[in-house]
Protein backbone atom coordinates (compact mmCIF):
# COMPACT_ATOMS: atom_id res chain seq x y z
CA UNK A 1 0.00 0.00 0.00
CA UNK A 2 1.59 3.45 -1.07
CA UNK A 3 2.20 5.53 1.55
CA UNK A 4 -0.19 8.73 2.05
CA UNK A 5 1.21 12.04 2.25
CA UNK A 6 0.57 14.81 5.00
CA UNK A 7 -1.34 17.62 3.65
CA UNK A 8 0.08 21.00 4.31
CA UNK A 9 -2.44 24.23 4.62
CA UNK A 10 -0.54 27.89 4.04
CA UNK A 11 -2.37 30.20 6.47
CA UNK A 12 -1.16 33.79 5.27
CA UNK A 13 -1.72 37.66 4.22
CA UNK A 14 -1.92 37.83 0.30
CA UNK A 15 0.83 40.66 1.18
CA UNK A 16 3.24 37.96 2.06
CA UNK A 17 2.43 35.71 -1.20
CA UNK A 18 6.25 36.24 -2.69
CA UNK A 19 7.87 34.82 0.29
CA UNK A 20 4.93 32.10 0.58
CA UNK A 21 6.07 31.32 -2.73
CA UNK A 22 9.78 31.32 -1.50
CA UNK A 23 8.80 28.75 1.43
CA UNK A 24 6.96 26.35 -1.33
CA UNK A 25 10.01 26.13 -3.83
CA UNK A 26 11.92 25.38 -0.82
CA UNK A 27 9.67 22.06 -0.10
CA UNK A 28 9.92 20.94 -3.01
CA UNK A 29 12.11 18.11 -2.21
CA UNK A 30 9.45 17.21 0.40
CA UNK A 31 6.44 17.41 -2.27
CA UNK A 32 8.67 15.01 -4.96
CA UNK A 33 9.23 12.74 -1.79
CA UNK A 34 5.53 12.40 -1.51
CA UNK A 35 6.00 13.74 1.99
CA UNK A 36 3.73 16.40 1.86
CA UNK A 37 1.51 17.62 -0.90
CA UNK A 38 0.74 21.71 -0.16
CA UNK A 39 -2.46 23.74 -0.59
CA UNK A 40 -3.51 27.64 -0.46
CA UNK A 41 -6.11 29.59 -1.34
CA UNK A 42 -4.50 30.75 -5.17
CA UNK A 43 -5.25 26.88 -6.01
CA UNK A 44 -9.22 27.38 -5.70
CA UNK A 45 -10.45 27.39 -9.45
CA UNK A 46 -12.36 29.57 -11.18
CA UNK A 47 -16.26 28.77 -10.27
CA UNK A 48 -15.61 27.59 -7.14
CA UNK A 49 -16.68 28.43 -3.43
CA UNK A 50 -13.07 30.06 -1.70
CA UNK A 51 -14.47 29.75 1.63
CA UNK A 52 -15.94 26.43 1.52
CA UNK A 53 -12.29 25.22 -0.47
CA UNK A 54 -10.37 27.25 2.32
CA UNK A 55 -12.65 25.23 4.89
CA UNK A 56 -12.49 21.80 3.76
CA UNK A 57 -8.87 22.27 3.38
CA UNK A 58 -7.90 23.86 6.48
CA UNK A 59 -10.25 21.03 8.38
CA UNK A 60 -8.17 18.16 6.34
CA UNK A 61 -5.28 19.67 6.94
CA UNK A 62 -2.74 17.54 9.00
CA UNK A 63 -0.13 20.22 9.22
CA UNK A 64 -0.88 23.94 9.35
CA UNK A 65 1.95 26.79 8.40
CA UNK A 66 0.78 30.12 10.14
CA UNK A 67 3.31 32.44 8.20
CA UNK A 68 2.89 35.22 10.68
CA UNK A 69 3.88 39.03 9.69
CA UNK A 70 1.94 41.99 10.63
CA UNK A 71 -0.21 41.90 7.94
CA UNK A 72 -1.19 38.21 8.69
CA UNK A 73 -2.00 39.93 11.88
CA UNK A 74 -4.12 42.75 11.16
CA UNK A 75 -6.03 40.23 8.85
CA UNK A 76 -9.54 39.23 10.00
CA UNK A 77 -10.12 36.65 7.85
CA UNK A 78 -7.08 34.95 9.19
CA UNK A 79 -7.28 35.84 12.39
CA UNK A 80 -10.99 35.11 12.98
CA UNK A 81 -11.29 32.08 11.14
CA UNK A 82 -7.97 30.90 9.77
CA UNK A 83 -6.28 31.12 13.35
CA UNK A 84 -9.18 29.87 15.47
CA UNK A 85 -9.70 26.47 13.54
CA UNK A 86 -5.85 25.65 13.56
CA UNK A 87 -5.33 26.11 17.26
CA UNK A 88 -8.62 24.07 17.62
CA UNK A 89 -7.46 21.57 15.72
CA UNK A 90 -3.85 21.09 17.00
CA UNK A 91 -5.32 21.19 20.78
CA UNK A 92 -7.70 18.43 19.73
CA UNK A 93 -3.99 16.27 17.90
CA UNK A 94 -6.18 16.64 14.83
CA UNK A 95 -3.45 18.95 13.21
CA UNK A 96 0.08 20.05 13.77
CA UNK A 97 0.10 23.99 13.98
CA UNK A 98 3.30 25.27 12.97
CA UNK A 99 3.73 28.89 13.37
CA UNK A 100 6.56 30.30 10.60
CA UNK A 101 7.56 33.90 11.13
CA UNK A 102 8.14 35.82 7.80
CA UNK A 103 8.25 39.20 9.43
CA UNK A 104 9.42 40.84 12.75
CA UNK A 105 6.40 41.80 14.66
CA UNK A 106 4.93 41.73 18.25
CA UNK A 107 3.35 37.88 18.14
CA UNK A 108 3.62 38.06 22.33
CA UNK A 109 0.30 36.63 23.87
CA UNK A 110 -0.94 35.55 20.83
CA UNK A 111 -3.14 31.84 20.64
CA UNK A 112 -0.16 30.17 18.89
CA UNK A 113 2.38 32.10 21.05
CA UNK A 114 3.47 28.76 23.17
CA UNK A 115 4.20 26.98 20.13
CA UNK A 116 7.12 26.58 18.50
CA UNK A 117 8.44 28.47 15.88
CA UNK A 118 10.51 28.35 12.64
CA UNK A 119 13.07 29.31 11.65
CA UNK A 120 15.11 28.40 14.75
CA UNK A 121 14.80 30.99 17.49
CA UNK A 122 12.17 32.63 15.84
CA UNK A 123 14.11 34.58 14.17
CA UNK A 124 12.53 36.19 11.37
CA UNK A 125 12.98 34.99 7.44
CA UNK A 126 13.41 38.82 6.64
CA UNK A 127 16.24 39.41 9.35
CA UNK A 128 18.46 36.60 8.07
CA UNK A 129 21.59 37.37 5.76
CA UNK A 130 21.19 34.47 3.53
CA UNK A 131 17.48 34.09 3.20
CA UNK A 132 17.62 30.56 1.88
CA UNK A 133 19.55 29.88 5.23
CA UNK A 134 16.32 30.94 6.77
CA UNK A 135 14.08 28.88 4.25
CA UNK A 136 16.19 26.06 4.54
CA UNK A 137 15.91 25.91 8.12
CA UNK A 138 11.94 26.12 8.12
CA UNK A 139 12.10 23.15 5.34
CA UNK A 140 14.26 21.05 7.73
CA UNK A 141 11.67 21.90 10.87
CA UNK A 142 8.44 20.77 8.63
CA UNK A 143 9.95 17.53 7.54
CA UNK A 144 11.23 16.62 11.35
CA UNK A 145 7.57 17.34 11.99
CA UNK A 146 5.98 15.26 9.48
CA UNK A 147 8.18 12.15 10.00
CA UNK A 148 7.06 12.54 13.85
CA UNK A 149 3.40 12.74 12.83
CA UNK A 150 3.95 9.75 10.14
CA UNK A 151 5.59 7.94 12.88
CA UNK A 152 3.08 8.30 15.82
CA UNK A 153 0.33 7.38 13.19
CA UNK A 154 1.99 4.25 12.25
CA UNK A 155 2.57 3.18 16.37
CA UNK A 156 -1.28 3.71 16.78
CA UNK A 157 -2.64 1.80 13.82
CA UNK A 158 0.02 -0.95 14.96
CA UNK A 159 -1.40 -0.67 18.34
CA UNK A 160 -4.77 -0.71 16.71
CA UNK A 161 -4.29 -4.01 15.13
CA UNK A 162 -3.01 -5.50 17.79
CA UNK A 163 -5.31 -4.88 19.85
CA UNK A 164 -8.29 -6.31 17.20
CA UNK A 165 -6.37 -9.26 16.29
CA UNK A 166 -5.99 -9.98 20.04
CA UNK A 167 -9.94 -9.48 20.36
CA UNK A 168 -10.64 -11.94 17.75
CA UNK A 169 -8.77 -14.24 19.12
CA UNK A 170 -9.73 -13.88 22.43
CA UNK A 171 -13.68 -13.93 21.11
CA UNK A 172 -12.93 -17.49 19.69
CA UNK A 173 -11.16 -18.99 23.46
CA UNK A 174 -14.56 -17.72 24.92
CA UNK A 175 -16.40 -19.97 22.32
CA UNK A 176 -13.96 -23.34 22.74
CA UNK A 177 -14.04 -22.55 26.63
CA UNK A 178 -17.91 -22.79 27.25
CA UNK A 179 -17.67 -26.16 28.79
CA UNK A 180 -14.79 -25.73 30.68
CA UNK A 181 -12.16 -27.22 28.11
CA UNK A 182 -10.45 -26.74 25.01
CA UNK A 183 -10.48 -30.14 22.50
CA UNK A 184 -7.39 -31.21 20.22
CA UNK A 185 -9.36 -30.28 17.25
CA UNK A 186 -9.94 -26.91 19.19
CA UNK A 187 -6.27 -26.52 20.14
CA UNK A 188 -5.88 -26.76 16.24
CA UNK A 189 -7.99 -23.96 15.14
CA UNK A 190 -6.13 -21.63 17.40
CA UNK A 191 -2.98 -23.00 16.75
CA UNK A 192 -4.09 -21.44 12.72
CA UNK A 193 -5.96 -18.52 13.92
CA UNK A 194 -2.96 -17.24 16.24
CA UNK A 195 -0.55 -17.56 13.25
CA UNK A 196 -3.06 -15.43 10.88
CA UNK A 197 -3.80 -12.89 13.18
CA UNK A 198 0.47 -13.02 13.77
CA UNK A 199 0.12 -12.62 17.73
CA UNK A 200 2.89 -14.13 19.79
CA UNK A 201 2.55 -17.35 21.82
CA UNK A 202 2.75 -15.21 24.92
CA UNK A 203 -0.19 -13.27 23.86
CA UNK A 204 -2.07 -16.64 22.85
CA UNK A 205 -1.40 -17.96 25.95
CA UNK A 206 -2.40 -15.52 28.36
CA UNK A 207 -6.12 -15.15 26.42
CA UNK A 208 -6.84 -19.08 26.62
CA UNK A 209 -5.35 -18.83 30.14
CA UNK A 210 -7.78 -15.92 31.19
CA UNK A 211 -10.59 -17.91 29.80
CA UNK A 212 -9.93 -20.98 31.41
CA UNK A 213 -9.23 -20.03 34.45
CA UNK A 214 -12.54 -17.86 34.69
CA UNK A 215 -14.91 -21.59 33.08
CA UNK A 216 -13.10 -23.39 35.59
CA UNK A 217 -13.39 -21.20 38.55
CA UNK A 218 -17.08 -21.00 37.80
CA UNK A 219 -17.60 -24.78 37.90
CA UNK A 220 -16.09 -24.57 40.96
CA UNK A 221 -18.57 -22.37 42.52
CA UNK A 222 -21.30 -24.23 41.10
CA UNK A 223 -20.33 -27.06 43.06
CA UNK A 224 -19.96 -25.37 46.11
CA UNK A 225 -23.40 -24.07 46.02
CA UNK A 226 -24.71 -27.97 45.31
CA UNK A 227 -22.97 -29.01 48.72
CA UNK A 228 -24.59 -25.91 50.85
CA UNK A 229 -28.18 -26.22 49.30
CA UNK A 230 -27.86 -30.70 49.85
CA UNK A 231 -26.22 -30.08 53.92
CA UNK A 232 -29.39 -27.22 54.13
CA UNK A 233 -31.83 -30.14 52.98
CA UNK A 234 -30.73 -32.68 54.74
CA UNK A 235 -30.52 -30.43 58.25
CA UNK A 236 -33.92 -28.42 58.12
CA UNK A 237 -36.11 -30.79 55.42
CA UNK A 238 -38.11 -29.81 52.60
CA UNK A 239 -39.54 -26.87 51.99
CA UNK A 240 -37.38 -24.38 53.18
CA UNK A 241 -37.67 -21.80 55.70
CA UNK A 242 -37.44 -18.10 54.37
CA UNK A 243 -34.04 -17.32 56.12
CA UNK A 244 -32.31 -20.17 54.18
CA UNK A 245 -33.95 -19.41 51.02
CA UNK A 246 -32.59 -15.98 51.32
CA UNK A 247 -29.23 -17.76 52.32
CA UNK A 248 -28.93 -19.33 49.11
CA UNK A 249 -29.80 -16.32 47.22
CA UNK A 250 -27.18 -14.36 48.71
CA UNK A 251 -24.70 -17.28 48.14
CA UNK A 252 -26.09 -17.61 44.72
CA UNK A 253 -24.80 -13.44 43.73
CA UNK A 254 -22.20 -14.23 45.67
CA UNK A 255 -20.59 -16.94 43.82
CA UNK A 256 -22.20 -14.44 40.36
CA UNK A 257 -23.98 -17.89 39.36
CA UNK A 258 -27.07 -17.55 36.80
CA UNK A 259 -30.50 -18.77 37.56
CA UNK A 260 -30.59 -21.66 35.20
CA UNK A 261 -27.43 -22.95 37.01
CA UNK A 262 -29.04 -22.53 39.99
CA UNK A 263 -32.72 -24.47 38.60
CA UNK A 264 -30.47 -27.27 37.70
CA UNK A 265 -28.65 -27.97 40.81
CA UNK A 266 -32.72 -27.93 42.82
CA UNK A 267 -33.21 -30.40 39.59
CA UNK A 268 -30.78 -32.60 40.72
CA UNK A 269 -31.98 -32.65 44.28
CA UNK A 270 -35.27 -33.43 43.29
CA UNK A 271 -36.73 -31.21 45.24
CA UNK A 272 -40.35 -30.83 43.28
CA UNK A 273 -42.30 -28.12 45.05
CA UNK A 274 -39.48 -25.99 45.49
CA UNK A 275 -38.76 -26.20 41.37
CA UNK A 276 -42.41 -25.27 41.38
CA UNK A 277 -41.37 -22.18 43.38
CA UNK A 278 -38.29 -21.44 41.45
CA UNK A 279 -40.29 -20.86 38.08
CA UNK A 280 -42.52 -18.90 39.90
CA UNK A 281 -40.27 -16.65 40.96
CA UNK A 282 -38.75 -16.62 37.28
CA UNK A 283 -41.87 -15.76 35.94
CA UNK A 284 -41.67 -12.63 38.50
CA UNK A 285 -38.49 -12.08 37.78
CA UNK A 286 -39.56 -11.90 33.69
CA UNK A 287 -42.55 -10.15 34.11
CA UNK A 288 -40.01 -7.30 36.05
CA UNK A 289 -37.84 -7.91 33.40
CA UNK A 290 -40.50 -6.97 30.92
CA UNK A 291 -41.93 -4.15 33.16
CA UNK A 292 -38.18 -2.72 32.82
CA UNK A 293 -37.80 -3.24 29.26
CA UNK A 294 -40.67 -1.47 28.71
CA UNK A 295 -39.39 1.71 30.93
CA UNK A 296 -36.11 1.36 29.27
CA UNK A 297 -38.03 1.67 25.66
CA UNK A 298 -39.95 4.74 26.86
CA UNK A 299 -36.73 6.66 28.67
CA UNK A 300 -34.83 5.58 25.16
CA UNK A 301 -38.41 7.08 23.08
CA UNK A 302 -38.09 10.28 25.27
CA UNK A 303 -34.66 10.60 25.19
CA UNK A 304 -34.67 10.25 21.31
CA UNK A 305 -37.46 12.82 21.42
CA UNK A 306 -35.07 14.98 23.45
CA UNK A 307 -32.30 14.28 20.75
CA UNK A 308 -33.95 15.01 18.06
CA UNK A 309 -35.09 17.94 19.50
CA UNK A 310 -31.65 19.65 20.17
CA UNK A 311 -30.21 18.08 16.79
CA UNK A 312 -32.77 20.05 15.04
CA UNK A 313 -32.25 23.32 17.35
CA UNK A 314 -28.14 22.79 15.92
CA UNK A 315 -28.98 22.40 12.66
CA UNK A 316 -30.94 25.93 12.76
CA UNK A 317 -28.05 27.27 14.62
CA UNK A 318 -25.80 25.78 11.36
CA UNK A 319 -28.25 27.36 8.97
CA UNK A 320 -28.07 30.85 10.39
CA UNK A 321 -24.18 30.94 10.82
CA UNK A 322 -24.14 29.50 7.37
CA UNK A 323 -26.45 32.49 6.30
CA UNK A 324 -23.84 34.78 8.61
CA UNK A 325 -21.35 33.76 6.94
CA UNK A 326 -22.54 33.50 3.37
CA UNK A 327 -24.07 37.48 3.64
CA UNK A 328 -21.63 38.66 5.67
CA UNK A 329 -24.13 40.52 8.20
CA UNK A 330 -23.08 39.98 11.77
CA UNK A 331 -26.33 41.66 13.01
CA UNK A 332 -28.50 38.47 12.76
CA UNK A 333 -31.60 38.44 14.70
CA UNK A 334 -34.87 36.33 15.02
CA UNK A 335 -36.67 38.74 16.46
CA UNK A 336 -35.93 41.92 14.38
CA UNK A 337 -33.82 43.36 17.44
CA UNK A 338 -31.30 45.70 15.47
CA UNK A 339 -27.94 45.06 17.24
CA UNK A 340 -26.19 48.10 15.66
CA UNK A 341 -26.40 50.09 19.06
CA UNK A 342 -24.43 47.17 20.82
CA UNK A 343 -21.87 46.71 18.32
CA UNK A 344 -21.26 50.45 18.47
CA UNK A 345 -20.46 50.62 21.82
CA UNK A 346 -18.54 47.49 21.42
CA UNK A 347 -16.40 48.66 19.04
CA UNK A 348 -15.34 51.81 20.65
CA UNK A 349 -14.78 49.88 24.10
CA UNK A 350 -17.63 51.42 25.84
CA UNK A 351 -17.96 48.41 27.90
CA UNK A 352 -20.22 49.74 30.57
CA UNK A 353 -22.96 51.23 28.14
CA UNK A 354 -22.30 47.40 26.06
CA UNK A 355 -23.11 45.90 29.41
CA UNK A 356 -26.64 47.71 29.68
CA UNK A 357 -27.47 47.44 26.07
CA UNK A 358 -26.58 43.43 26.26
CA UNK A 359 -29.53 43.57 28.72
CA UNK A 360 -31.58 46.00 26.51
CA UNK A 361 -31.63 44.29 23.40
CA UNK A 362 -31.73 40.60 25.42
CA UNK A 363 -35.04 41.79 26.94
CA UNK A 364 -36.38 42.89 23.64
CA UNK A 365 -35.50 39.72 21.62
CA UNK A 366 -37.08 37.48 24.91
CA UNK A 367 -40.11 40.02 24.48
CA UNK A 368 -39.58 40.56 28.55
CA UNK A 369 -38.98 44.78 28.14
CA UNK A 370 -42.13 45.56 30.33
CA UNK A 371 -41.08 43.20 33.19
CA UNK A 372 -37.19 44.76 32.95
CA UNK A 373 -35.56 40.99 33.96
CA UNK A 374 -34.87 38.17 32.55
CA UNK A 375 -36.29 34.45 33.91
CA UNK A 376 -34.74 30.74 33.58
CA UNK A 377 -37.54 30.31 31.06
CA UNK A 378 -36.91 33.11 29.05
CA UNK A 379 -33.60 31.96 29.05
CA UNK A 380 -33.81 28.29 27.98
CA UNK A 381 -36.02 29.92 24.90
CA UNK A 382 -33.66 32.58 23.98
CA UNK A 383 -33.20 32.93 19.88
CA UNK A 384 -30.24 31.67 18.88
CA UNK A 385 -29.38 33.73 16.37
CA UNK A 386 -29.64 36.48 18.87
CA UNK A 387 -27.58 34.71 21.39
CA UNK A 388 -25.21 34.01 18.65
CA UNK A 389 -25.18 37.66 17.26
CA UNK A 390 -24.43 39.00 21.02
CA UNK A 391 -21.85 36.67 21.28
CA UNK A 392 -19.58 37.05 17.90
CA UNK A 393 -19.74 40.48 19.09
CA UNK A 394 -18.32 40.44 22.52
CA UNK A 395 -15.86 37.37 21.52
CA UNK A 396 -14.67 39.85 18.45
CA UNK A 397 -14.46 43.27 20.36
CA UNK A 398 -13.13 41.99 23.34
CA UNK A 399 -10.82 39.66 21.41
CA UNK A 400 -12.20 36.54 23.25
CA UNK A 401 -12.29 38.47 26.75
CA UNK A 402 -15.52 39.04 27.43
CA UNK A 403 -18.99 36.75 26.65
CA UNK A 404 -21.09 34.21 27.58
CA UNK A 405 -19.34 31.58 25.84
CA UNK A 406 -16.14 33.12 27.50
CA UNK A 407 -17.79 32.42 31.25
CA UNK A 408 -19.45 29.44 30.18
CA UNK A 409 -15.91 27.51 30.81
CA UNK A 410 -15.19 28.67 33.76
CA UNK A 411 -18.48 27.90 35.49
CA UNK A 412 -17.83 24.74 34.17
CA UNK A 413 -14.01 24.51 35.33
CA UNK A 414 -15.25 25.46 38.80
CA UNK A 415 -18.02 22.61 39.22
CA UNK A 416 -21.28 24.89 38.29
CA UNK A 417 -20.75 26.33 41.88
CA UNK A 418 -21.84 29.78 41.81
CA UNK A 419 -19.85 31.31 44.27
CA UNK A 420 -16.59 30.16 43.23
CA UNK A 421 -17.95 31.17 39.32
CA UNK A 422 -18.38 35.09 40.81
CA UNK A 423 -14.78 34.60 42.62
CA UNK A 424 -13.07 33.62 39.30
CA UNK A 425 -15.19 36.23 37.57
CA UNK A 426 -14.32 38.68 39.62
CA UNK A 427 -18.24 39.36 40.88
CA UNK A 428 -17.19 38.43 44.84
CA UNK A 429 -14.59 40.26 46.69
CA UNK A 430 -13.20 40.13 49.97
CA UNK A 431 -15.61 42.30 52.62
CA UNK A 432 -16.37 42.52 56.47
CA UNK A 433 -14.52 39.65 58.59
CA UNK A 434 -12.47 38.31 55.37
CA UNK A 435 -15.83 37.09 54.13
CA UNK A 436 -16.62 37.28 50.20
CA UNK A 437 -19.37 39.11 49.05
CA UNK A 438 -21.52 40.24 45.97
CA UNK A 439 -19.89 43.44 44.50
CA UNK A 440 -22.26 45.83 43.65
CA UNK A 441 -23.28 46.63 39.87
CA UNK A 442 -21.42 50.31 40.45
CA UNK A 443 -18.28 48.44 41.33
CA UNK A 444 -18.18 46.13 37.99
CA UNK A 445 -14.91 46.71 35.74
CA UNK A 446 -15.56 48.38 32.54
CA UNK A 447 -12.04 47.47 31.80
CA UNK A 448 -10.36 44.74 29.78
CA UNK A 449 -7.88 44.65 32.71
CA UNK A 450 -11.08 43.09 34.57
CA UNK A 451 -10.92 38.88 35.08
CA UNK A 452 -11.50 36.91 31.83
CA UNK A 453 -15.03 36.68 31.58
CA UNK A 454 -15.99 39.75 33.75
CA UNK A 455 -18.43 40.78 31.34
CA UNK A 456 -21.20 40.90 30.72
CA UNK A 457 -22.69 41.43 34.18
CA UNK A 458 -26.11 42.83 34.16
CA UNK A 459 -27.75 40.27 32.09
CA UNK A 460 -26.00 37.43 33.27
CA UNK A 461 -25.93 38.35 36.56
CA UNK A 462 -29.33 38.11 37.81
CA UNK A 463 -31.08 38.52 34.60
CA UNK A 464 -30.97 42.69 35.10
CA UNK A 465 -32.23 42.51 38.67
CA UNK A 466 -30.97 45.54 40.71
CA UNK A 467 -28.23 44.75 43.49
CA UNK A 468 -30.34 44.52 45.96
CA UNK A 469 -32.24 41.53 44.72
CA UNK A 470 -29.27 40.17 43.72
CA UNK A 471 -27.66 40.23 46.79
CA UNK A 472 -30.94 38.74 48.94
CA UNK A 473 -32.18 36.60 46.41
CA UNK A 474 -36.12 36.28 45.95
CA UNK A 475 -38.78 33.89 44.52
CA UNK A 476 -41.33 34.84 42.14
CA UNK A 477 -44.47 32.79 40.29
CA UNK A 478 -43.79 34.19 36.76
CA UNK A 479 -46.92 36.75 35.21
CA UNK A 480 -47.22 37.70 38.60
CA UNK A 481 -46.18 41.08 38.38
CA UNK A 482 -45.03 41.47 41.82
CA UNK A 483 -43.84 44.91 42.97
CA UNK A 484 -40.57 44.85 44.61
CA UNK A 485 -39.49 47.62 47.32
CA UNK A 486 -36.29 47.98 48.72
CA UNK A 487 -34.34 49.18 51.60
CA UNK A 488 -30.47 50.14 53.03
CA UNK A 489 -30.23 46.17 53.82
CA UNK A 490 -31.88 44.84 50.63
CA UNK A 491 -35.85 44.19 49.65
CA UNK A 492 -37.95 45.18 52.10
CA UNK A 493 -41.81 44.79 50.91
CA UNK A 494 -42.90 42.57 48.04
CA UNK A 495 -46.80 43.19 47.42
CA UNK A 496 -48.55 40.72 45.55
CA UNK A 497 -46.26 37.82 46.50
CA UNK A 498 -48.11 35.92 49.96
CA UNK A 499 -45.55 33.18 49.43
CA UNK A 500 -42.52 35.71 48.95
CA UNK A 501 -39.79 34.90 51.56
CA UNK A 502 -35.80 35.62 51.19
CA UNK A 503 -33.48 33.37 50.12
CA UNK A 504 -29.64 33.40 49.50
CA UNK A 505 -29.90 31.18 45.88
CA UNK A 506 -28.64 33.02 42.85
CA UNK A 507 -32.20 34.46 41.69
CA UNK A 508 -30.61 32.93 37.53
CA UNK A 509 -28.06 30.43 37.98
CA UNK A 510 -25.87 30.70 34.85
CA UNK A 511 -26.14 27.07 34.28
CA UNK A 512 -29.92 28.31 32.29
CA UNK A 513 -27.03 30.12 29.99
CA UNK A 514 -24.60 27.43 29.41
CA UNK A 515 -27.61 24.69 28.25
CA UNK A 516 -28.49 27.90 25.73
CA UNK A 517 -25.11 27.85 24.63
CA UNK A 518 -24.71 23.97 23.83
CA UNK A 519 -28.14 23.56 22.56
CA UNK A 520 -27.45 26.91 20.42
CA UNK A 521 -24.55 25.37 19.20
CA UNK A 522 -22.09 28.07 20.33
Amino acid sequence: MPEVSLQLFFSYSHKDEVLRDELANHLSTLTWQGVISNWHDRKILPGEEWDHQINDNLNTADIILLLVSSDFIASSYCWDVEVTTAIERHNTGKARVIPVILRRVDWSNTPFAKLQFLPKNAKPITSWTNRDEAFTNVAQGIRAAAQQIKGEREQKLALSRRETAIAEYHQKVEEFAADGEISFVESEILKDLQERLGLTDEEARTVRDKALELHGKYKENQDKYKQIFTKLVDEQGYPLGEKAKADLKKLQQYLKLKDEDVVLIDNEAEVQKQQAEILQQQQEAQKLQLQKEQAEVEKWRQQEAQRLKLQKQQEEAQRLRQEQRSTGNDLLSEKSVDYTKLRNFLKAEQWEEADKETLAVMLKAASREKDGFLTTESIENFPCADLRTIDQLWIKYSNGHFDFSVQKPIWESVGKDHERFGDRVGWRKEGWWMNKEWIKYQNVTFATKAPKGHLPARATWGGGLSYEKVRWGWEWSEGKGYNISTGGGGITHVSGAPNYKKTKSFPLPFSSFASRLVKCNI
